[in-house]
């Protein structure tokens, strides 16, 4: 399963993927303290996770 990480920090655009919900939230996380904004996690099943709402996608996966 891979989830996809996207955010923008002043150099434009990102796009990264993890294997595990548990890896692709520490590096949303990673992210949000390094400044980018606009962070977010895609699931294997296409559902969108805002910043906001990662303490719910990690409840959900668990």
């Amino acid at each position: 399963m891979t989830f996809h990480i996207n955010a923008i920090d002043t150099s434009g655009a990102l796009s990264l993927h993890r294997e595990t919900v548990a890896a692709a939230i520490k590096k949303a996380n990673e992210l949000l303290a390094d400044g980018c904004w606009d962070v977010e996690i895609i699931t294997p099943d296409g559902r969108s996770y805002p910043a906001t709402a990662l303490n719910q996608l990690e409840l959900e996966q668990g």
